[in-house]
């Protein structure tokens, strides 16, 4: 979101040095076209074993495109949405939050223009009701990325974005100031958004996601750079001794160093995981491996 914000909490960084990045083993990166490219870190951060990947994807690059892949009601683990998807789908990260009863996604999903699920919103028996926006990423028609404070307008759960999160009135398509309508091809939500204007911003809060910001977990965000480029990270953890995870202001931290001018966090926990080249990045948190996921980032050779 480009417009001024309202400033609700300006958070400081958290101590802790400039990660170092390199490019990740050539299982990852060998015959990826130009455009795409997978980076690692094993630097402490704050003083922890960590580790993390993140997939570089150049703008300039037409032989690629990024897209989102859901079906109704169902969870695949990303090596079977690769197994689903062919031979095009070169990476394939998790997004949205959903639900284990159900396995229907419970942040939007945009998929080819078409919304496929929609932010949270009050159950129509709720008293009183608590309206909140919460934080997506989106790809409009000229593959230019965006991340905004998210709400789904009228009987069509149209998305209409707004230059700051918002609670308490239902937001509508002309209020608060600033509502516009989002326009995107490709869309999955997350929360909460960690940076705008290139400075740390975490609004877990008024996105409605509680208070705490220093929990420690495997995590999976995207971000991107004025240019265009868009990162898609994920962080391990759970793993003592080797990898244990960051909290939101590390990443934001991460990102803003990164020269990233928006990010946003995705569903973490046991369901991060980013595949690239057939072959896991980081080790998934749950016993299992790989957990299936109702949505998915998959970023196609043309």
């Amino acid at each position: 979101m480009k417009p001024l914000l309202l400033i609700l909490t300006m958070l400081p960084a958290a101590a802790m040095a400039q990660l170092r990045w390199q490019p990740s083993s050539a299982a990852h990166n060998e015959g990826l076209p130009e455009g795409a490219r997978v980076y690692q870190t094993t630097d402490s951060v704050s003083g922890r074993p960590f580790r993390a990947f993140y997939l570089e994807i150049d703008p300039r690059a037409k032989d690629l495109r990024l897209s989102v892949e859901a079906i109704p009601g169902k969870r695949y683990t990303p090596v079977q949405y690769d197994s689903i998807l062919g031979p095009t789908a070169l990476a394939i990260m998790n997004t949205t939050f959903f639900s284990f009863k159900d396995n229907s996604n419970l942040n939007i999903v945009v998929k080819k223009g078409k919304v496929f699920a929609v932010n949270p919103q009050p159950a129509a028996d709720a008293s009183p009701k608590r309206y909140v926006t919460r934080g997506a990423f989106g790809i409009n028609r000229k593959g230019e990325p965006d991340i905004a404070w998210v709400y789904n307008v009228g009987k069509k759960k149209t998305p209409y974005a707004y230059n700051a999160p918002v609670t308490g009135a239902e937001p509508t398509r002309h209020s608060p100031a600033g509502a516009h309508r989002w326009k995107v091809r490709e869309a999955v939500g997350g929360g909460p958004v960690l940076v705008q204007n290139g400075q740390p911003f975490i609004t877990n809060e008024p996105e409605g996601m509680g208070k705490s910001i220093a929990a420690l977990h495997p995590r999976s965000a995207v971000g991107y750079r004025a240019d265009g480029t868009i990162l898609l990270m994920v962080i391990e953890g759970r793993n003592k001794g080797v990898a244990e995870g960051a909290n939101f202001e590390e990443m934001a931290k991460i990102f803003t160093d990164l020269r990233c001018v928006e990010a946003l966090n995705l569903d973490g926990g046991g369901s991060s995981a980013l595949y690239v080249n057939d072959e896991n990045t980081i080790k998934p948190s749950d016993p299992a491996g790989q957990r299936p996921v109702p949505a998915v980032l998959v970023l196609h050779k043309k």
